[in-house]
């Protein structure tokens, strides 16, 4: 009876580390930093052509996982008032799927003009695997909802590697 038992026990615990389903663990965003406005563009000041042309500019994605298990993560050409002095990312995850929020404080005042940011962060305990990526813009509240869905698809992350996500479009923070 002992050995029924135990060649059952066996049985569970081998069958359970055949899963295939990747399960992480909760991931953390740390060491965000963004940087100071790279290009200013404002509606009434800048001439036409120029202003339509780096508008319209999609913003990107690249995320590079270390053999440690950390990412190194960097949007490029964010929109935000250019009021925004700081620019915050927030994760959540469960089973295969990663979102990412990207958000701002609360505005003391608003200027007349967007300006393009570059944001670096970390992200830990990721591990190499295809994920569901949701990248969304959020106004200081940190709310979000499908309005504000700036990508949604399948991602490819390998160790060593650089894995960049071209948006269909710029990636604009809400004001409020």
């Amino acid at each position: 009876m002992k050995k029924v038992f135990y060649c059952l026990i066996c049985l569970i615990g081998l069958s359970a580390c055949s899963s295939e389903k990747v399960v992480l663990e909760t991931l953390r965003v740390y060491d965000v930093a963004n940087s100071t406005c790279k290009l200013n563009l404002s509606p009434t000041e800048t001439r036409l052509d120029f202003y339509l042309e780096n508008d319209a500019k999609p913003a990107t994605l690249s995320i590079e996982l270390g053999k440690d298990g950390i990412a190194q993560c960097s949007f490029e050409d964010v929109e935000a008032n250019c009021a925004v002095r700081n620019i915050y990312v927030n994760v959540a995850n469960q089973d295969n799927q990663i979102i990412l929020v990207v958000y701002h404080n609360a505005l003391e005042a608003f200027a007349d003009c967007i300006c393009k940011y570059d944001v670096s962060f970390k992200m830990s305990k990721l591990l190499s695997g295809s994920y569901q990526l949701k990248v969304y813009c959020a106004g200081p509240n940190m709310k979000y909802d499908e309005r504000y869905i700036v990508y949604n698809g399948q991602i490819n992350i390998a160790k060593n590697k650089k894995t960049s996500i071209t948006f269909s479009g710029p990636l604009t923070l809400p004001e409020n």
